[in-house]
């Protein structure tokens, strides 16, 4: 028979607690949907340029701030570098917004104890022609 003390019990329900958590798996989901629609007869747009902004947090033993606020930095980011309001009296628009994770585990025993999550947003951004 298999006894196992109490101490033994917590300590593996404790580690369990801290391996769980939300910020050590990878999604890519914003939650957030465009619900516009454009119908172009022809080009009245061009490509000005391509954005990015990037956030990154640190976690240790699965405490860090959370995957809304790490997104939230990266799209603040990209919007800051994106200038939509420089364009005068152009519209500019962001098209084509992409996500991307990057993940660096340092391992202790097979147990991630120091994570870093790194989120990548990156967007076209268009201005609008003249008619």
């Amino acid at each position: 028979m298999l006894k196992i003390s109490i101490k033994k019990t917590a300590l593996i329900c404790t580690l369990l607690l801290f391996i769980n958590n939300c910020g050590l798996l990878p999604s890519g989901y914003m939650g957030h949907s465009t619900n516009t629609q454009v119908i172009l007869s022809e080009a009245n747009f061009r490509t000005i340029k391509t954005v990015k902004g990037q956030a990154t947090a640190n976690y240790i033993v699965g405490l860090g701030i959370n995957n809304n606020k790490l997104y939230s930095r990266a799209k603040m980011k990209l919007l800051e570098n994106a200038n939509l309001s420089g364009g005068g009296n152009k519209s500019r628009a962001l098209i084509n917004i992409t996500t991307d994770e990057e993940i660096n585990f340092f391992l202790f025993v097979y147990i991630p104890f120091y994570w870093s999550k790194t989120v990548y947003i990156t967007a076209d951004v268009i201005e609008f022609k003249e008619s």
